[in-house]
C-alpha cells in the first residue's frame, strides 16, 4: 500500500509539473496587464499539434519539432497582444477577456479543419522503460516531464530574477505606471509576457501529447481549466505560487484517481478549489490584489465600474442603454408567437425555440454578472438543473408542465442560493472564479451521479409537455411546444425587468458599485446577494425546463463550462446589466450558427470572428450597459 502510494504521488508530480508550466503563462500575463488568458489552453492545443506535424508529417526529429512549436507558438502569443489587448486598452475590463475567449474558439476550430476533429496517435521516438525504487515506479515518460518542466521553470526564474527583461517584467507587474515613469517600456513588456506564455504554453503541450501519446483539438479547454486552477492555488499574481499550485493539484488529483476512482478527479480537484477560495482566496503564495481589481466592468485597478464606463465613455463617445419597457417583452413573445402561423418551416421554428430559450438563460446570466457585477462563469449548472428537474419530474413523476417548470425553477434558485454561499465573502476576480469551480462541479455531476441523473447517457423520452390548465392536453406539435416557451420566455422576462427597475434593482446595482458603501449604508449586502442569485437560478431553471421539453433528451454535454463561457459572452456583448441587450444579444447569437450553417465548419470561425469584431465596435454591448 505504501509503494502505491509512493508511486502515486511521482506520478501526480509528474502531470503537476504541467499543470505548473500552464499555470505560469496565466500567472506572467495576470501579473503584467491583470488579464486572465484564456486562450491559454488553445496555444497549449496548438504547441502539442505543431510538434506532431514535425514528427509525424516532416519527419523531424522530436527535440527539433519541439523547439520550432515553442518558437511558433511564442510568436502566436505575441500576436495574441496585440490583437486581443491592445486595441481594447480604454474598454472595459471583460472586453479583453472576452477577446481572449474568442481568438480561443477561433484556434480550436481551425485546428479541428487543419488536423481533424479526432483524436490522433503522437509518435514517440524513444522506448518508454519503467524505474522501480523499491515497489514504486516511475515511467521514462514521467521523468522526461519533471525534467523538461522543472529545467523550464529554473530557466524561467533566472531570467525573471537576473536579466533587464525580467526585472523590467516585475516591476511591471508591480505597479505599471510607476515602471513606465522610470522608462520602461510596458507595452513592449506585456507582449514578451504573452510570447513566454504562448512558450510555457507550447512546451506543456508538447510534454502532455508525450504522456498521452495522442493529441486531439479539444485538449485545450480541460488543460487550461486545470492551469487556471493550479494558478488559483497557488496565486495569480504568484509565479513560485503557480509551480506549488500545479504540483498539489496533480498530486491530489492522481491520489483521488487511485483511492477514490478515475471519475472523481476533476471533482476532487475543483472542490479542493472552491475549498481554497472559501479560506484563502489569494492562494497560497498570492496578495490581496486581486480583490482591488473591481467588479464586473472593473478596469485595472480599484476603480468601480461606473468611473471605467466614464472614462472609456470620454474617449470613445458616450454611450446610452437603449432598454425595452416591461411590456416590451410581451409585446415582442406576441409577435413571435404568430411566426407558427406564418410558416410551416420545422427547422426554422426550431431555431427561433431555441433562440426564445438563449434569450431567457442569457438574461439571468445578465441579472448576476450584470446586475450584481459577480462574473457568473459557470452558469450552464443551473441551466442543467433545470433540465434535469423537469426530466425527473415530468418523466419520473408524471407532473404537468406547469408544475413541472415551477419545480424547476424553484430546485434551481435553492440550488443557486447554496453555490453563493461560498461566494459572499469574495469580489472581483475570486468571485468569478468561485463560479468556475461551482460550474465545473455541476458538470462533474451530472457526468458521474449515475442513480438520478444516467450519467453520459442522460434522460431520454421526456414526455411532450402537458398542461393541466388544458384539461391535460400534450403539445406534441412543434407549434404549441414554440408557444409554451414564447409565453413563458415573455412573462418571465417581463417580471425581471420589473425587478430590474425597482428598489431591489437599485440596491443591486449599488452593491456592484460599491460592496463596503452600500453596507455601510445599512444595505443588508448579504441577502441581496443571495436573493440575486436566486432570481437568477429561477430564469435559468424556467429555460432549463424548457430546453428539456423541446429537446426530449437532456445529457451533459450541454451544460460544459464552455457552454458558460459563452453564456457570459452574449451576455456582454449585450450590454452587462441591460436585460434587452442580454436578451436580444441571445436571441441573435443563438440564430447566427445556423445561418451560418452553409460554410459548414468555417461558420464557428465566422462566428469568432463576429465576436472580436462586435467587441471591438461596441465593447460596452450592442446596446450598452447599465
Amino acid at each position: 500500500m505504501l509503494e502505491l502510494f509512493a508511486s502515486q504521488i511521482l506520478n501526480g508530480l509528474a502531470i503537476g509539473q504541467v499543470y505548473a508550466l500552464i499555470a505560469l503563462g496565466f500567472s506572467l500575463v495576470f501579473g503584467v496587464s491583470n488579464l486572465i488568458n484564456f486562450a491559454q489552453g488553445a496555444l497549449f492545443m496548438l504547441g502539442a499539434f505543431i510538434a506532431f506535424t514535425g514528427v509525424a508529417l516532416l519527419q523531424l526529429p522530436l527535440p527539433v519539432a519541439a523547439t520550432g512549436s515553442v518558437l511558433i507558438v511564442a510568436l502566436l502569443g505575441m500576436l495574441l497582444e496585440r490583437v486581443a489587448l491592445r486595441p481594447l486598452e480604454n474598454a472595459p475590463y471583460i472586453a479583453p477577456v472576452l477577446s481572449t475567449l474568442a481568438i480561443s474558439l477561433i484556434l480550436e476550430q481551425l485546428a479541428e479543419i487543419i488536423w481533424s476533429p479526432e483524436s490522433q496517435s503522437f509518435p514517440v521516438s524513444f522506448d518508454e522503460a519503467t524505474y522501480y525504487f523499491g515497489n514504486a515506479y516511475l515511467t521514462s515518460t514521467d521523468l522526461l516531464i519533471f525534467g523538461f518542466g522543472a529545467l523550464a521553470t529554473l530557466a524561467l526564474t533566472l531570467f525573471l530574477s537576473r536579466s533587464w527583461w525580467g526585472r523590467a517584467l516585475r516591476a511591471t507587474a508591480q505597479d505599471r505606471d510607476a515602471a513606465a515613469q522610470l522608462g520602461v517600456r510596458t507595452g513592449s513588456v506585456r507582449q514578451l509576457a504573452f510570447a513566454l506564455a504562448g512558450a510555457l504554453g507550447a512546451l506543456s503541450g508538447v510534454l502532455v501529447a508525450l504522456y498521452f501519446k495522442s493529441v486531439f483539438p479539444q485538449m485545450g479547454l480541460p488543460f487550461g481549466l486545470k492551469g487556471f486552477a493550479a494558478a488559483l492555488l497557488g496565486g495569480l499574481t504568484s509565479t513560485p505560487g503557480a509551480v506549488l499550485g500545479g504540483l498539489l493539484l496533480g498530486v491530489v488529483e492522481t491520489l483521488a484517481s487511485a483511492y477514490i476512482g478515475e471519475g472523481s478527479r476533476d471533482l476532487v480537484a475543483f472542490s479542493l478549489v472552491l475549498v481554497f477560495l472559501v479560506f484563502r482566496p489569494h492562494g497560497l503564495l498570492g496578495d490581496r490584489r486581486l480583490d482591488a481589481l473591481g467588479g464586473a466592468s472593473g478596469a485595472a485597478g480599484a476603480m468601480p465600474t461606473t468611473s471605467v464606463l466614464a472614462s472609456s465613455s470620454s474617449q470613445r463617445g458616450a454611450v446610452r442603454a437603449w432598454e425595452l419597457p416591461p411590456w416590451g417583452f410581451l409585446a415582442a413573445a406576441a409577435v413571435l408567437a404568430l411566426l407558427p402561423a406564418l410558416t410551416q418551416n420545422a427547422y426554422f421554428l426550431q431555431a427561433v425555440v431555441y433562440a426564445m430559450i438563449f434569450a431567457l438563460l442569457v438574461a439571468s446570466v445578465t441579472l448576476v454578472s450584470g446586475a450584481l457585477g459577480v462574473l457568473s462563469i459557470g452558469h450552464a449548472a443551473f441551466y442543467g438543473v433545470g433540465a434535469y428537474a423537469v426530466g425527473l419530474l415530468a418523466r419520473n413523476l408524471g407532473w404537468p408542465a406547469e408544475a413541472a417548470l415551477v419545480g424547476a425553477a424553484l430546485a434551481t434558485a435553492c440550488v443557486a442560493v447554496v453555490a453563493a454561499l461560498p461566494l459572499l465573502k469574495l469580489s472581483g476576480h475570486t468571485a468569478a472564479l468561485g463560479t468556475l469551480a461551482v460550474g465545473q462541479i455541476g458538470y462533474l455531476v451530472f457526468m458521474s451521479w449515475l442513480d438520478v441523473t444516467r450519467g453520459p447517457m442522460g434522460f431520454i423520452g421526456i414526455p411532450a409537455p402537458r398542461l393541466a390548465l388544458l384539461g391535460g392536453q400534450s403539445l406534441t406539435s412543434l407549434a404549441g411546444k414554440f408557444w409554451l416557451v414564447a409565453a413563458v420566455a415573455g412573462l418571465a422576462l417581463f417580471l425581471a425587468q420589473r425587478l430590474l427597475d425597482s428598489g431591489v434593482g437599485r440596491a443591486w446595482r449599488g452593491i456592484r458599485e460599491d460592496r463596503l458603501a452600500a453596507h455601510t449604508a445599512g444595505l443588508p449586502v448579504r441577502r441581496y446577494l443571495l436573493v440575486g442569485f436566486a432570481c437568477s437560478g429561477l430564469l435559468a431553471g424556467l429555460a432549463g425546463g424548457l430546453f428539456a421539453y423541446v429537446q426530449s433528451v437532456v445529457s451533459p454535454e450541454s451544460f460544459t463550462v464552455s457552454a458558460s463561457i459563452l453564456l457570459l459572452t452574449i451576455a456582454v456583448l449585450g450590454g452587462l446589466g441591460n436585460l434587452t441587450g442580454a436578451a436580444l444579444a441571445g436571441f441573435a447569437l443563438t440564430l447566427l450558427p445556423e445561418l451560418l450553417r452553409p460554410f459548414a465548419e468555417w461558420r464557428m470561425v465566422a462566428y469568432g470572428l463576429a465576436l472580436l469584431i462586435m467587441l471591438r465596435l461596441r465593447p460596452h454591448g450592442l446596446l450598452g450597459a447599465r
